[in-house]
């Protein structure tokens, strides 16, 4: 989806794991690794917008995994939805910035298979790493900033299989 706001975008971003790897996705536009994601879609809470990028990205239907100490209780009139693990904002151009929720997810497996025709060229550049990968790839990779490598440490932290 195209910018909704001048200033500010409401976006997510999911860490999916699977076997104790966690997914990333080289972002085509920026040429950095990160988690699949886009802009939360006007009527979309951020679940909705969370479980849809993945889907359309990489073609996983995932499970999303609220932080350890976060129990679900809806009720007749109430909908509890996943909380992120992260919040940001950051700087996308001198005039617009994005804030992103950022979830973390379980799959049951590691099948990449994008749902949108634009996302099959990106979906070519998907990896799943271990932690000692990730560890290695910060190491080696300009390409993995700190917090992309913060937040995939977390989720696999979060999710031990």
């Amino acid at each position: 989806m195209a910018h909704l706001n001048y200033y500010l975008d409401l976006c997510v971003d999911t860490y999916v794991v699977h076997n104790k790897a966690v997914l990333l996705r080289l972002h085509e536009k920026y040429n950095r690794w990160g988690a699949p994601g886009g802009h939360i879609d006007p009527g979309e809470d951020v679940n909705e917008a969370a479980l849809r990028e993945v889907w359309e990205e990489v073609g996983l239907k995932v499970e999303l995994v609220g932080p350890a100490s976060w129990v679900k209780s809806d009720n007749d009139s109430n909908k509890d939805l996943v909380p992120p693990l992260f919040v940001n904002r950051h700087k996308i151009t001198d005039c617009h910035d994005h804030s992103a929720f950022i979830f973390v997810a379980k799959a049951d497996s590691r099948d990449i298979n994008p749902q949108l025709e634009e996302d099959v060229v990106s979906a070519a550049k998907c990896i799943w790493v271990t932690r000692e990968e990730l560890i290695v790839l910060k190491e080696k990779n300009d390409r993995l900033g700190h917090d992309t490598f913060r937040y995939a440490m977390a989720a696999l932290d979060l999710v031990r299989e």
